[in-house]
């Protein structure tokens, strides 16, 4: 092995300095958690407190011991095995302390596994508690676990792309002056970094942003589900081979993280070589799971997995009593919270977080050139309750203390490092358009308008935050035993490529109907199958003379655009229409109350080879800036009107924006925030 750096050396010192505090101190608070234990609970005595000091000192011992044999069986039998061993785990090692230690003494095992939860959930909430506390236990933590991965040699600076999913540029910086981002705000103040917004285009979906920031393209992604009537089929964006199918259309090899880069939890590689719950690598070869095996270790302590489990709980209680007070406070809008919406919390906030942090930290030890990782936390929380309710600012609260967490992870790596906020859209609010449309959604109105009155409607997941959750469920699947049966069980709920009956009943509406009707929050998409290619105006006039007028008359519909045969592309609303590609009003312009640069955008998207027949945007109402989502969401995002295209970009003041990148003044498209971050990686030597 050869002999460290004096800048290794250094590092080194410092890691062991923080583990040796922070051990020091998670004695003191395990031998209180201890003492408290024995006092409370009946059936446990002791008879001297350094019998108890000594029983946690050799409970930490016998933990560190099993650390090997717990990573062992991770990779075998998977998160789950760990989690059915761990219900014991914890229980047998007390035990066997407690035989050991005479001076303490249980009346049965069952007392001895009721104590060992509780001595967990004290110890639990005395980290919680102390928030920088918890920090730094959990810093400590991943910093001492042993990497078996070889460690560059680049001291050349790299960097760290958070995504933060959903978060719009007025939100963040809302949250920030009101004092609940204070690790941001610390870096604004302190290191000098510069608050940037940027514009996405539409979609303002997470596929299409991801996309262009990855690969500096999103061509041809209409929707965050669309049908293409050359294949006869739907594609979603967060299915496994969908994901895949779109990434070889996009990728020319030379994405964002091509240079030694790593993608965590995207949806997208960026031609990274390493890839770690990634949608679109897990189809195919799976190598996004197989790499993650490597990172089973941030499981494999059964106090750590305790951890995990009782935050976890905790979350699907809070949301539970959430959800509950806004039925009873009657909280407008609002939809429903179903039971797979609490898990999806929990795994998202709790344990996908955590996951990733350490992930991350685990490469920046290893000196990988760039990651990208995205944290969906607050969008799929802003999604269900709406993006300024008091659940969702607190995740994105959680969300700055990972920025905290990472930035102080950077004094104690080797190789240093750059971190870049930025989020792919924002969200805008409102209730749905079914809501708003008298319990009739943008399909049933569609075909009835087409005459099809005995339709069945065609059942589409709304949330598009489950595919972290659900690769998660696929890495659980390939391992062995009664966890992975559990596993397969829940992806047939979150994987709808997995669930044979609901795609091919998909499969057969569509291929037996009129029109395909899907909705991109308040974005719907409809494509009438008779036609073969794109249908005009005048085809659908002729055919159908009462839908255009009818789906304009509608009170949750803004405009629609389609093609037509003498004037290429046209925005229709109530009161007026809009030539887009000569830019002649006749009326009052549909457009009128949306952001400016949409024009721009609607053309960009109607000429999308993928693009539907007839684009509909719902109503905006400036006055509440509401939107109506063609789906079961109250915060959404997809189409034009409110933050919804407010997204965010966070970078150190050392790296400007070049103005060739600036349309009068702004950033727009996440294609130019590609090229941005390019220039920034090549500015350190990289991406040449």
């Amino acid at each position: 092995m050869p002999n460290p750096t004096s800048s290794q050396r250094i590092t080194m010192k410092k890691t062991f300095k923080l583990s040796a505090s922070q051990s020091f101190i998670q004695l003191a608070i395990n031998s209180i958690s201890m003492i408290l234990v024995i006092t409370i609970m009946p059936g446990l005595s002791s008879s001297s407190n350094w019998a108890v000091l000594f029983a946690v000192i050799l409970m930490s011992i016998l933990n560190w011991i099993i650390q090997p044999i717990f990573s062992f069986l991770a990779r075998i039998f998977g998160i789950f095995g760990l989690l059915a061993l761990s219900l014991f785990a914890n229980a047998f090692i007390m035990a066997f302390v407690f035989w050991f230690v005479r001076q303490i003494s249980s009346d049965g095992f069952w007392t001895t596994f009721w104590a060992s939860w509780l001595y967990a959930i004290i110890i639990t909430l005395a980290n919680w508690a102390i928030v920088s506390r918890s920090q730094d236990v959990f810093l400590a933590d991943i910093l001492r676990r042993p990497s078996n991965s070889k460690q560059s040699k680049n001291k050349k600076t790299g960097f760290v792309f958070i995504q933060l999913d959903g978060v719009s540029a007025p939100v963040l910086d809302w949250q920030i002056k009101a004092g609940n981002m204070p690790n941001i705000d610390k870096l604004l103040r302190q290191d000098g970094y510069v608050f940037n917004s940027w514009r996405t285009q539409i979609p303002s979906t997470t596929p299409a942003s991801q996309a262009g920031i990855l690969f500096g393209s999103n061509d041809n992604i209409p929707a965050f589900r669309w049908y293409e009537k050359s294949s006869g089929k739907m594609l979603v964006a967060n299915q496994f081979h969908d994901a895949s199918l779109i990434e070889k259309r996009l990728s020319n090899g030379k994405g964002l993280l091509a240079d030694g880069g790593v993608s965590i939890g995207n949806l997208f590689s960026g031609d990274a070589p390493s890839n770690i719950m990634v949608m679109s690598k897990v189809a195919g070869d799976r190598q996004s799971l197989k790499t993650m095996d490597k990172y089973v270790s941030f499981f494999t302590t059964p106090m750590g997995f305790m951890r995990a489990l009782i935050l976890s709980l905790a979350e699907m209680i809070k949301e539970v009593y959430q959800s509950r007070r806004a039925i009873a406070k009657d909280i407008q809008p609002r939809v429903k919270r179903g039971f797979s919406y609490i898990i999806l919390r929990a795994v998202t906030n709790v344990i996908l977080r955590d996951m990733q942090s350490s992930i991350i930290i685990k490469n920046m030890q290893q000196g990988v050139n760039s990651i990208y990782v995205d944290f969906l936390d607050y969008d799929e929380i802003a999604h269900h309750a709406g993006f300024a309710r008091p659940e969702s600012l607190a995740a994105l609260s959680g969300l700055d203390g990972v920025v905290g967490l990472l930035s102080k992870a950077r004094n104690y790596i080797d190789r240093p490092y750059e971190i870049i906020l930025l989020s792919d859209h924002g969200q805008s609010q409102g209730p749905t358009f079914e809501q708003f449309n008298d319990g009739v959604s943008l399909e049933s109105l569609v075909l009835e308008l087409l005459g099809e009155k005995n339709h069945q409607i065609t059942k589409h997941d709304s949330a598009e935050d489950d595919s972290a959750l659900r690769t998660l469920l696929s890495h659980e699947s390939s391992k062995s035993g009664i966890e992975s049966k559990i596993a397969k069980s829940l992806s047939k709920k979150f994987d709808k490529n997995h669930s044979k009956d609901k795609k091919e009943q998909a499969s057969d509406i569509i291929s037996n109907r009129k029109a395909v009707v899907t909705g991109s929050g308040n974005l719907g998409n409809i494509w009438l199958t008779q036609y073969n290619g794109r249908a005009t105006l005048e085809d659908i006039e002729n055919d159908y003379p009462k839908l255009i007028s009818k789906l304009i008359k509608n009170k949750g519909i803004g405009f629609v655009v389609l093609r037509t045969k003498s004037k290429g592309l046209i925005c229709i609303g109530l009161h007026g229409k809009l030539d887009l590609i000569n830019d002649k009003t006749t009326g009052q312009s549909p457009l009128l109350n949306y952001p400016e640069g949409s024009q721009a955008d609607l053309v960009r998207l109607a000429n999308m080879k993928t693009a539907p027949d007839i684009i509909v945007m719902s109503r905006y109402d400036k006055s509440r800036d509401e939107v109506y989502a063609f789906e079961g969401l109250v915060g959404n995002h997809g189409g034009l009107g409110g933050w919804q295209t407010e997204a965010v970009l966070l970078h150190p003041s050392k790296y400007s924006v070049d103005p060739r990148h600036l349309i009068n003044g702004r950033i727009r498209g996440a294609h130019t925030v590609n090229r941005i971050l390019i220039d920034w990686l090549q500015q350190e030597g990289q991406h040449k």
